[in-house]
């Protein structure tokens, strides 16, 4: 199947948001989406950026993952030929169905792989290092699942987190962490729900890939 199918996943997934936001389903029925706005500016960091190996928290719908994924692709004949591979975790069966099933459809089923679990366990249980992290499920766990990940982020690697506006409260010791971190740099942008946007400044903190973990293998990782 063609990666420019992503395109059209994409679409149906923004016109579903769009309806939502008019006539709300039941919570847990939601896409929990990042909206157009935001979903652009993953695309663009990730076409800029160039990371190889992401971890993404909150997959509901699978719609940011495609993004990321349409931006990793730009320049390549087919999704095999890109280095870019992607874990994304949620603990709902039923939204990682969905997901699964659009990323199949989007044909790039083979370079996203869903893990559904609590994000904690998750951070602990991937392997780095890794080059690209995007937070968007739980807002309390982001600070304790940062800090797990950080001694795996490669120098250079981008984190996002969404609804920095939209849960100002909730993430304001997030922020002042990231923002404070002599490792990182980091700044908020006024896009869709407010994105931070943090990058691994330096490799003094230790790369280190989990042993035994059966992701390593996802990864590439002997």
């Amino acid at each position: 199947m063609s990666p420019h199918n992503i395109d059209s996943i994409i679409l149906s997934l923004l016109e579903r948001h769009a309806r939502e936001k008019e006539n709300p389903p039941e919570f847990r029925e939601r896409m929990l989406a990042m909206g157009s706005e935001g979903g652009r500016f993953v695309e663009t960091i990730v076409r800029s950026f160039r990371p190889k190996r992401g971890l993404e928290f909150g997959t509901s719908s699978g719609f940011s993952a495609l993004c990321a994924m349409k931006g990793a692709l730009a320049g390549y004949s087919e999704p095999s030929a890109c280095p870019f591979q992607l874990i994304t975790v949620d603990f709902d069966p039923a939204k990682a169905a969905w997901a699964r099933d659009n990323f199949e459809k989007a044909g790039v089923g083979g370079k996203i792989k869903i893990l559904i679990q609590d994000g904690l366990e998750a951070a602990h249980k991937v392997a780095g290092p890794l080059d690209f992290v995007l937070l968007d499920a739980s807002k309390a766990q982001n600070l304790p699942i940062f800090k797990v990940l950080l001694p795996k982020l490669s120098p250079g690697a981008v984190i996002l987190t969404d609804n920095m506006l939209t849960h100002k409260e909730e993430l304001r010791e997030f922020g002042q962490f990231v923002r404070h971190h002599p490792d990182l740099s980091s700044a908020m942008y006024s896009i869709g729900n407010g994105v931070e946007v943090t990058i691994k400044l330096t490799d003094r903190l230790t790369n280190e890939v989990i042993p035994g973990d059966s992701l390593e293998t996802f990864y590439g990782d002997k």
